[in-house]
Protein backbone atom coordinates (compact mmCIF):
# COMPACT_ATOMS: atom_id res chain seq x y z
CA UNK A 1 0.00 0.00 0.00
CA UNK A 2 0.83 3.63 -0.54
CA UNK A 3 2.36 4.81 2.91
CA UNK A 4 2.13 8.64 1.75
CA UNK A 5 -1.58 8.51 1.30
CA UNK A 6 -2.11 6.52 4.04
CA UNK A 7 -0.07 8.91 5.92
CA UNK A 8 -2.23 12.08 4.56
CA UNK A 9 -5.63 10.07 4.99
CA UNK A 10 -5.21 10.02 8.84
CA UNK A 11 -3.62 13.12 8.82
CA UNK A 12 -6.86 14.94 7.15
CA UNK A 13 -8.78 12.52 9.27
CA UNK A 14 -7.04 14.19 12.42
CA UNK A 15 -7.94 17.81 10.99
CA UNK A 16 -11.11 17.35 10.33
CA UNK A 17 -11.92 15.66 13.84
CA UNK A 18 -13.20 12.10 12.33
CA UNK A 19 -14.71 10.64 14.69
CA UNK A 20 -14.59 7.25 13.87
CA UNK A 21 -12.32 3.76 12.96
CA UNK A 22 -9.98 3.89 9.34
CA UNK A 23 -7.89 0.23 8.97
CA UNK A 24 -5.58 -0.85 6.26
CA UNK A 25 -4.89 -4.92 6.63
CA UNK A 26 -1.85 -6.35 3.99
CA UNK A 27 -0.38 -9.52 4.04
CA UNK A 28 -0.67 -8.73 7.90
CA UNK A 29 0.59 -5.40 8.04
CA UNK A 30 -2.08 -3.26 9.87
CA UNK A 31 -2.33 0.59 9.48
CA UNK A 32 -5.32 2.34 11.81
CA UNK A 33 -6.73 5.48 12.52
CA UNK A 34 -8.72 5.47 15.83
CA UNK A 35 -10.38 8.79 17.38
CA UNK A 36 -13.33 9.77 18.91
CA UNK A 37 -16.49 8.84 21.91
CA UNK A 38 -17.32 5.33 21.92
CA UNK A 39 -20.75 6.22 24.40
CA UNK A 40 -20.56 10.01 25.59
CA UNK A 41 -23.05 8.99 28.69
CA UNK A 42 -20.45 5.70 29.80
CA UNK A 43 -18.02 8.34 29.20
CA UNK A 44 -15.95 5.57 26.73
CA UNK A 45 -13.53 6.38 23.30
CA UNK A 46 -13.52 4.33 21.10
CA UNK A 47 -10.83 1.46 20.83
CA UNK A 48 -9.65 -0.77 18.67
CA UNK A 49 -12.27 -3.49 20.13
CA UNK A 50 -14.99 -1.05 19.24
CA UNK A 51 -18.26 -3.14 17.56
CA UNK A 52 -19.88 -0.42 14.69
CA UNK A 53 -23.45 -0.68 13.43
CA UNK A 54 -22.97 -1.29 9.66
CA UNK A 55 -26.53 -0.47 8.53
CA UNK A 56 -26.80 -1.77 4.51
CA UNK A 57 -23.18 -4.02 5.21
CA UNK A 58 -25.80 -6.45 6.86
CA UNK A 59 -26.98 -7.70 3.73
CA UNK A 60 -23.51 -9.16 2.83
CA UNK A 61 -24.37 -11.98 5.93
CA UNK A 62 -28.04 -11.92 4.66
CA UNK A 63 -25.93 -12.96 1.54
CA UNK A 64 -23.82 -15.57 2.87
CA UNK A 65 -26.61 -17.20 4.53
CA UNK A 66 -28.56 -18.05 1.06
CA UNK A 67 -25.62 -18.68 -0.16
CA UNK A 68 -25.08 -21.62 2.68
CA UNK A 69 -28.51 -22.83 2.10
CA UNK A 70 -27.79 -22.75 -1.71
CA UNK A 71 -24.92 -25.17 -0.86
CA UNK A 72 -27.20 -27.35 1.16
CA UNK A 73 -29.65 -27.78 -1.80
CA UNK A 74 -32.38 -26.33 0.09
CA UNK A 75 -33.20 -24.11 -2.81
CA UNK A 76 -30.79 -22.51 -5.74
CA UNK A 77 -30.67 -18.93 -7.31
CA UNK A 78 -33.19 -19.71 -10.34
CA UNK A 79 -35.77 -20.89 -7.52
CA UNK A 80 -38.26 -18.41 -7.41
CA UNK A 81 -39.03 -16.78 -4.38
CA UNK A 82 -42.77 -17.32 -4.11
CA UNK A 83 -42.41 -21.11 -4.43
CA UNK A 84 -40.19 -21.10 -1.41
CA UNK A 85 -42.63 -18.27 0.93
CA UNK A 86 -45.15 -16.73 -0.85
CA UNK A 87 -46.00 -13.24 1.05
CA UNK A 88 -49.45 -12.72 -0.48
CA UNK A 89 -49.04 -10.08 -2.37
CA UNK A 90 -51.01 -10.54 -5.04
CA UNK A 91 -49.72 -7.84 -7.35
CA UNK A 92 -45.70 -9.23 -7.10
CA UNK A 93 -44.68 -10.80 -9.98
CA UNK A 94 -44.20 -15.04 -9.40
CA UNK A 95 -41.42 -15.04 -11.61
CA UNK A 96 -39.13 -12.98 -8.70
CA UNK A 97 -36.00 -15.10 -8.35
CA UNK A 98 -33.65 -15.62 -5.42
CA UNK A 99 -31.12 -14.48 -7.69
CA UNK A 100 -32.92 -11.46 -8.64
CA UNK A 101 -33.35 -10.71 -4.49
CA UNK A 102 -29.78 -10.31 -4.57
CA UNK A 103 -28.64 -8.54 -7.15
CA UNK A 104 -31.84 -5.08 -6.45
CA UNK A 105 -33.07 -6.72 -10.06
CA UNK A 106 -36.25 -7.80 -8.50
CA UNK A 107 -38.30 -4.88 -9.58
CA UNK A 108 -40.12 -5.24 -6.26
CA UNK A 109 -41.33 -1.77 -4.68
CA UNK A 110 -39.63 -1.11 -1.63
CA UNK A 111 -40.86 -0.12 1.40
CA UNK A 112 -37.77 1.86 1.70
CA UNK A 113 -37.01 3.35 -1.51
CA UNK A 114 -33.79 5.12 -1.14
CA UNK A 115 -34.56 6.83 -5.00
CA UNK A 116 -37.51 8.99 -3.26
CA UNK A 117 -36.85 11.96 -1.03
CA UNK A 118 -39.76 11.18 1.46
CA UNK A 119 -40.33 7.78 3.07
CA UNK A 120 -42.95 6.17 4.79
CA UNK A 121 -43.63 6.90 8.34
CA UNK A 122 -42.21 3.42 10.53
CA UNK A 123 -42.44 3.29 14.33
CA UNK A 124 -39.24 1.92 14.27
CA UNK A 125 -39.13 0.70 18.04
CA UNK A 126 -42.18 -1.29 17.07
CA UNK A 127 -40.12 -3.49 14.89
CA UNK A 128 -39.35 -6.88 17.16
CA UNK A 129 -38.99 -9.24 14.37
CA UNK A 130 -38.41 -9.69 10.41
CA UNK A 131 -42.39 -10.36 9.77
CA UNK A 132 -42.84 -6.73 11.36
CA UNK A 133 -41.41 -5.08 8.45
CA UNK A 134 -44.41 -6.50 5.79
CA UNK A 135 -46.83 -4.05 6.94
CA UNK A 136 -44.64 -1.28 5.38
CA UNK A 137 -44.73 -3.30 1.91
CA UNK A 138 -46.22 -1.25 -0.82
CA UNK A 139 -49.39 -2.48 -1.98
CA UNK A 140 -48.97 -1.84 -5.66
CA UNK A 141 -47.64 -2.88 -8.81
CA UNK A 142 -43.98 -3.90 -9.71
CA UNK A 143 -41.45 -1.16 -10.55
CA UNK A 144 -40.62 -3.50 -13.17
CA UNK A 145 -39.59 -7.12 -14.67
CA UNK A 146 -37.96 -9.21 -12.45
CA UNK A 147 -33.77 -9.22 -14.17
CA UNK A 148 -34.29 -6.17 -16.63
CA UNK A 149 -33.05 -3.16 -14.08
CA UNK A 150 -30.56 -2.30 -11.17
CA UNK A 151 -32.39 -0.62 -8.52
CA UNK A 152 -31.53 -0.73 -4.54
CA UNK A 153 -33.91 -2.43 -2.81
CA UNK A 154 -34.22 -2.73 0.76
CA UNK A 155 -37.64 -5.14 0.84
CA UNK A 156 -35.55 -8.19 -0.98
CA UNK A 157 -33.19 -8.34 1.52
CA UNK A 158 -36.16 -8.62 4.19
CA UNK A 159 -37.45 -11.25 1.70
CA UNK A 160 -34.83 -12.95 2.06
CA UNK A 161 -34.71 -13.09 5.58
CA UNK A 162 -37.89 -14.23 5.83
CA UNK A 163 -37.16 -16.80 3.63
CA UNK A 164 -34.11 -17.44 5.95
CA UNK A 165 -36.52 -18.24 8.89
CA UNK A 166 -38.90 -20.26 6.80
CA UNK A 167 -36.43 -22.49 5.47
CA UNK A 168 -34.45 -23.27 9.09
CA UNK A 169 -36.97 -22.97 11.26
CA UNK A 170 -35.04 -20.11 13.22
CA UNK A 171 -34.77 -17.06 13.62
CA UNK A 172 -32.88 -14.62 11.32
CA UNK A 173 -30.71 -13.71 14.22
CA UNK A 174 -30.27 -16.70 15.13
CA UNK A 175 -28.97 -18.10 12.07
CA UNK A 176 -26.52 -15.32 11.62
CA UNK A 177 -24.91 -15.44 14.73
CA UNK A 178 -25.05 -19.22 15.22
CA UNK A 179 -24.80 -20.69 11.69
CA UNK A 180 -22.78 -18.11 10.43
CA UNK A 181 -20.57 -16.15 12.14
CA UNK A 182 -19.81 -18.31 15.44
CA UNK A 183 -18.59 -21.61 13.53
CA UNK A 184 -15.86 -19.17 11.70
CA UNK A 185 -14.78 -18.01 15.51
CA UNK A 186 -16.65 -14.62 15.18
CA UNK A 187 -18.01 -14.00 18.36
CA UNK A 188 -18.01 -10.10 18.50
CA UNK A 189 -19.90 -9.18 15.28
CA UNK A 190 -23.57 -9.80 14.74
CA UNK A 191 -27.27 -9.31 14.92
CA UNK A 192 -28.10 -7.79 18.21
CA UNK A 193 -31.27 -5.45 18.83
CA UNK A 194 -30.51 -1.79 18.31
CA UNK A 195 -31.38 -0.48 22.31
CA UNK A 196 -29.39 -3.67 23.89
CA UNK A 197 -26.18 -2.62 25.84
CA UNK A 198 -23.57 -4.71 25.25
CA UNK A 199 -19.53 -4.53 25.43
CA UNK A 200 -17.78 -2.09 23.32
CA UNK A 201 -20.83 -1.13 21.68
CA UNK A 202 -20.09 2.15 19.28
CA UNK A 203 -23.48 4.01 19.91
CA UNK A 204 -24.61 5.80 16.65
CA UNK A 205 -25.50 9.57 17.19
CA UNK A 206 -27.25 11.59 14.98
CA UNK A 207 -26.91 14.53 17.29
CA UNK A 208 -23.40 14.25 19.45
CA UNK A 209 -24.01 17.59 20.70
CA UNK A 210 -26.97 16.99 22.40
CA UNK A 211 -26.61 13.68 22.89
CA UNK A 212 -29.07 12.29 20.73
CA UNK A 213 -28.74 8.51 19.62
CA UNK A 214 -30.15 6.53 16.64
CA UNK A 215 -32.50 4.87 18.77
CA UNK A 216 -35.59 5.15 17.27
CA UNK A 217 -33.86 6.67 14.21
CA UNK A 218 -33.43 3.06 12.85
CA UNK A 219 -35.05 -0.25 13.47
CA UNK A 220 -35.04 -2.26 16.74
CA UNK A 221 -34.48 -5.22 14.82
CA UNK A 222 -32.57 -6.47 11.62
CA UNK A 223 -34.73 -6.97 8.55
CA UNK A 224 -31.87 -8.64 7.02
CA UNK A 225 -31.06 -5.36 4.74
CA UNK A 226 -29.74 -3.48 8.15
CA UNK A 227 -29.71 -4.05 12.06
CA UNK A 228 -26.20 -5.89 12.38
CA UNK A 229 -23.02 -4.96 14.32
CA UNK A 230 -19.48 -5.60 12.82
CA UNK A 231 -15.52 -5.79 14.35
CA UNK A 232 -13.44 -4.40 12.27
CA UNK A 233 -10.85 -7.74 12.11
CA UNK A 234 -14.44 -9.56 12.13
CA UNK A 235 -14.82 -7.84 9.29
CA UNK A 236 -11.64 -9.23 7.43
CA UNK A 237 -11.79 -12.24 8.96
CA UNK A 238 -15.08 -13.05 7.14
CA UNK A 239 -14.33 -11.86 3.72
CA UNK A 240 -10.73 -13.89 3.93
CA UNK A 241 -12.93 -17.03 5.02
CA UNK A 242 -15.39 -16.60 1.53
CA UNK A 243 -12.10 -16.24 -0.72
CA UNK A 244 -10.80 -19.02 1.23
CA UNK A 245 -13.81 -21.32 0.51
CA UNK A 246 -14.67 -21.72 4.13
CA UNK A 247 -18.26 -20.18 3.84
CA UNK A 248 -19.43 -21.33 0.37
CA UNK A 249 -18.52 -23.39 -2.35
CA UNK A 250 -15.93 -22.53 -4.44
CA UNK A 251 -18.62 -22.16 -7.57
CA UNK A 252 -20.77 -20.60 -5.46
CA UNK A 253 -18.44 -18.45 -4.19
CA UNK A 254 -17.41 -17.18 -7.96
CA UNK A 255 -20.78 -16.98 -8.85
CA UNK A 256 -21.86 -14.54 -5.74
CA UNK A 257 -18.31 -12.01 -6.47
CA UNK A 258 -19.39 -12.18 -10.22
CA UNK A 259 -20.74 -8.75 -11.96
CA UNK A 260 -24.07 -9.44 -12.87
CA UNK A 261 -24.97 -5.59 -13.43
CA UNK A 262 -24.09 -2.42 -13.91
CA UNK A 263 -24.72 -0.57 -11.19
CA UNK A 264 -23.13 2.94 -11.60
CA UNK A 265 -21.55 3.34 -14.85
CA UNK A 266 -19.99 6.44 -13.94
CA UNK A 267 -18.14 5.04 -10.58
CA UNK A 268 -17.65 1.96 -12.92
CA UNK A 269 -19.37 -0.11 -10.07
CA UNK A 270 -21.13 -3.04 -10.77
CA UNK A 271 -23.11 -5.49 -8.58
CA UNK A 272 -22.62 -9.14 -7.93
CA UNK A 273 -25.08 -11.41 -5.50
CA UNK A 274 -25.46 -9.33 -2.11
CA UNK A 275 -21.98 -7.20 -2.62
CA UNK A 276 -20.89 -4.30 -4.42
CA UNK A 277 -18.10 -4.61 -7.48
CA UNK A 278 -15.27 -1.68 -7.91
CA UNK A 279 -14.07 -2.00 -11.53
CA UNK A 280 -10.30 -2.03 -11.25
CA UNK A 281 -8.08 -2.51 -14.60
CA UNK A 282 -9.66 -6.16 -15.10
CA UNK A 283 -10.74 -6.80 -11.67
CA UNK A 284 -13.99 -6.38 -9.87
CA UNK A 285 -13.12 -5.69 -6.23
CA UNK A 286 -15.85 -6.39 -3.77
CA UNK A 287 -17.11 -3.92 -1.36
CA UNK A 288 -19.87 -3.28 0.78
CA UNK A 289 -21.39 0.01 2.27
CA UNK A 290 -23.55 1.45 4.82
CA UNK A 291 -25.62 4.44 5.36
CA UNK A 292 -28.31 4.92 8.29
CA UNK A 293 -28.79 7.89 10.92
CA UNK A 294 -25.69 7.62 13.31
CA UNK A 295 -23.94 5.10 10.72
CA UNK A 296 -21.27 5.56 7.56
CA UNK A 297 -19.44 2.46 7.22
CA UNK A 298 -17.10 0.91 3.47
CA UNK A 299 -15.18 -1.96 3.61
CA UNK A 300 -13.17 -3.52 0.48
CA UNK A 301 -11.34 -6.78 0.32
CA UNK A 302 -8.99 -7.30 -3.12
CA UNK A 303 -8.00 -10.92 -2.83
CA UNK A 304 -5.48 -10.71 -4.94
CA UNK A 305 -3.51 -8.98 -2.51
CA UNK A 306 -5.12 -9.73 0.85
CA UNK A 307 -5.88 -6.53 1.08
CA UNK A 308 -8.44 -5.13 3.82
CA UNK A 309 -9.76 -1.74 4.13
CA UNK A 310 -12.32 -0.68 6.46
CA UNK A 311 -13.96 3.07 7.42
CA UNK A 312 -16.66 3.77 9.63
CA UNK A 313 -18.16 6.68 11.67
CA UNK A 314 -20.32 6.36 14.70
CA UNK A 315 -21.34 9.97 13.96
CA UNK A 316 -24.03 11.67 11.68
CA UNK A 317 -21.45 14.03 9.80
CA UNK A 318 -20.46 15.11 6.36
CA UNK A 319 -17.50 12.58 6.06
CA UNK A 320 -17.92 11.91 2.36
CA UNK A 321 -14.85 13.58 1.15
CA UNK A 322 -12.84 11.67 3.53
CA UNK A 323 -14.74 8.81 2.24
CA UNK A 324 -13.23 9.28 -1.40
CA UNK A 325 -9.36 9.90 -0.32
CA UNK A 326 -9.67 6.00 1.71
CA UNK A 327 -11.19 4.72 -2.26
CA UNK A 328 -8.64 6.03 -3.47
CA UNK A 329 -6.13 4.63 -0.80
CA UNK A 330 -7.78 1.35 -1.22
CA UNK A 331 -7.61 1.48 -5.25
CA UNK A 332 -3.62 2.64 -5.89
CA UNK A 333 -1.29 -0.27 -6.40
Amino acid sequence: MNQELIDKLFRDAKNQSFNGQIVFIEHGKRYEYLSGIEDINKNTMLSNRSIFAVASGTKFLTTLAIGQLIDQKKFDLESKAKDILDLGFDMYDADVKIKHLLSHTSGLPDYLDESEEEHPLIDNQAIKNVSDYLQYFPHRKMDFKPGTQFKYNNSAFVYLALIIEKVTGISYQAYINEKLLQPLGISKSGIFVTSSDFQDKAMGYVDLKDKKTYIGYIPESSGGDGGAYMHADECYQLFYALMKGHILSKSLTQAFLTPHILANEQQEEWYGYGVWLKKKDQEYIPFVIGVDPGIRMKAYYHGKNDRFSWIVTNIESDVWRLFHQFDIVTLTS
